[in-house]
């Protein structure tokens, strides 16, 4: 695991930032560095050692040193890839994963990246064809942005690590407004764009290649839910918990020490059983415990002692204020999702006592976990149902919903989703922040696009409702949000994440699952709970989601109440440069927008007043 950087131009003056860029990346890989610099290209990584300690560093070459790579991530099925090119004549000097890259390239060429399982972000060094090849992982784990400009490319694991070569190109860069726009309804940036104009990542399941001052993206994967296979739900059963074993057994190759974070949830407690098969007593696990309604750490410690494992409960204490503002200083842009928060301090605890660890995330959007799964399994059979009708019923159940995790809270918004069209429903059903109609009303300077343009973009033809917002949740909340939020956590305190159930195999079979194989007579990920019911405690396969989650109404009435006001009432707050007066005082004043997700709109206009004064001397808005 590790940060990689680099550019590619003639500038020596940006040419000479590698190590500077390099430093904004330690946290990322505190282990060593290496660096690999020519005529064309410089290019570096900071290491996380995690495999093969002595013999992996890099940059790794290939026999004749014309191939040079850098890598953040890792290749899983790496030792079976040794085999095949050994095989073939390729000559390895070490046992990293790393090395499998050079000489996967010299066989396959960018057809290299579809033999990969593993979780990656890489940059390759063709001096022979003088070209440059960026790769990133199908579900984009690993973050990699770039800069184009003129015929240069700079690259970077962080977008932090791309500001000494803009500041020695004399740069300073825009804020984008459209991406401000897309962040108020979703909670984060969505990729491939970032906050800033002319940044970007390079999308999930892409390659890159840059020669002659040009960029080509191409696409390698993308999600399948069709043809839907023709097992039956027991077989089903039995190849679900056939291909979670293979993939967790795969994340467990590692020569540091390793765990699991296990909660009281489904997802982390299938991944301690079948890691708990493989390593018995001597696994590891850690589990938080955070007091009051929302604690799982009695459940989990039942499923530890089920298992036989080792169970670390970390306790946590939060200081709003204060991990609030370690959020925007960490993670480069506006990022709305609160429960960055307690991630980050989880991940401090655990990398006191391991270096890599493994954990449940994916299962909601792989095996269809999440309420809104459930409603989109049945609003298929209410398309019958006139708009104006759901409505009603929407706003007379939402005026007696006053708790929105409640049932009723779920059933008025199952409603209003239903009255609503599918892109905004798709709004509605996730983060439920602002709407069009909501920008139309409050938007303030030059017109931008509508954010449900990204759902729309995520519409397949001949897939249910279910698949396709599994599909649209895996464009939009599990890329730009979820996945970015472990990365930045757990990396900022070198601490490697693996995610067993976001692996490609598994997704792309559990996709392709009926619907009713998923969402059984209203229960979410059914067919993940029966496969392991035999293997944990019943209270684990039939508890409800109850999902990590900080008490968010609470704190901005308590904790986070002095520095929302200060900041948001204040006439000469930024986020005024985007959102209107109008707006900003309803959300302070407790009135109108009932109807949406009110506490983390006034979250994410908290977080987007402290980024853009975080960010006022670098950045024009």
């Amino acid at each position: 695991m590790c940060g990689i950087s680099g550019y590619w131009g003639s500038d020596q003056r940006i040419a000479a930032q590698l190590a500077p860029s390099l430093d904004t990346l330690h946290h990322r890989g505190p282990n060593d560095r290496g660096t690999h610099v020519t005529t064309d290209v410089s290019m570096g990584m900071t290491r996380l050692s995690v495999i093969d300690l002595e013999g992996g560093r890099q940059p790794v070459y290939n026999e004749d040193g014309s191939i040079a790579v850098v890598f953040n991530g890792e290749i899983y099925n790496y030792r079976e890839l040794m085999r095949g090119l050994t095989a073939k004549g390729h000559r390895f000097t070490t046992h990293s994963d790393t090395e499998v890259l050079v000489h996967l390239y010299e066989e396959h060429g960018a057809e290299m990246v579809t033999h990969l399982r593993g979780m990656f972000a890489f940059a390759i060094h063709d001096s022979r064809n003088r070209v440059l090849f960026l790769a990133r992982d199908r579900f984009g784990k690993k973050p990699l942005f770039y800069r184009a400009q003129g015929d240069g490319l700079t690259f970077a694991s962080e977008i932090k690590a791309l500001k000494p070569y803009a500041r020695a190109a004399g740069e300073r860069w825009n804020v984008s407004r459209q991406a401000v726009a897309d962040y108020l309804s979703l909670g984060a940036v969505p990729q491939p764009s970032t906050i800033y104009e002319g940044i970007f990542c390079v999308p999930a399941g892409t390659h890159a290649t840059f020669n002659n001052g040009h960029l080509d993206i191409r696409s390698y994967w993308s999600p399948t839910f069709n043809p839907k296979t023709n097992l039956s739900y027991a077989e089903a059963q039995v190849e679900t918990r056939r291909l979670v074993g293979e993939s967790v057994r795969l994340r467990l190759r590692s020569d540091v020490p390793l765990g699991v974070f296990l909660s009281g949830g489904v997802d982390s407690s299938v991944i301690a059983y079948e890691a708990a098969q493989v390593l018995g007593s001597d696994l590891q696990c850690f589990t938080v415990s955070t007091g009051g309604r929302l604690d799982e750490s009695e459940l989990a410690a039942e499923t530890a002692r089920t298992l036989g494992v080792q169970h670390h409960i970390l306790p946590l204490r939060l200081n709003p204020a204060e991990g609030l503002q370690t959020v925007v200083r960490h993670y480069d842009q506006p990022f709305a999702d609160s429960s960055a928060i307690p991630s980050l301090q989880i991940a401090k605890m655990a990398a006191e006592h391991v270096t890599v660890v493994l954990n449940g995330d994916g299962g909601d959007e792989v095996f269809a976990g999440y309420r809104r799964y459930v409603a989109a399994a049945y609003a298929s059979r209410m398309s019958w149902i006139p708009q104006t009708v759901a409505a009603r019923v929407a706003a007379t159940l939402g005026s007696a919903a006053t708790v929105r995790r409640t049932p009723l809270g779920f059933a008025a918004r199952f409603a209003r989703g239903v009255a609503l069209a599918p892109d905004e429903r798709y709004l509605a059903w996730t983060s439920d922040m602002l709407r069009e109609s909501d920008k139309r009303a409050h938007w303030v300077g030059p017109p931008v696009e509508a954010t449900e343009r990204l759902v729309r973009e995520t519409f397949a033809p001949g897939i249910s409702q279910l698949d396709q917002q599994l599909k649209s949740d895996r464009h939009i909340n599990l890329l730009s949000g979820l996945l970015v939020k472990m990365d930045m956590a757990c990396m900022a305190h070198s601490l490697e994440a693996r995610s067993p159930l976001l692996d490609h195999v598994v997704a792309e079979f559990a996709w392709r699952l009926p619907d009713g194989y998923r969402v059984r007579r209203g229960t979410p990920k059914k067919v993940l709970r029966d496969a392991y019911r035999d293997a944990l405690p019943s209270r684990v396969t039939s508890g409800t989601k109850r999902g990590f989650e900080i008490p968010m109404g609470e704190w901005l009435a308590g904790d986070l109440k002095p520095l929302l006001h200060d900041l948001l009432s204040s006439p000469n707050a930024r986020v005024r440069d985007f959102i209107d007066d109008s707006l900003i005082t309803a959300l302070l004043d407790d009135e109108g927008f009932a109807d949406r997700n009110r506490a983390y709109l006034l979250y994410a206009l908290l977080v987007l007043e402290l980024w853009l004064e975080q960010e006022s001397d670098d950045v024009v808005t």
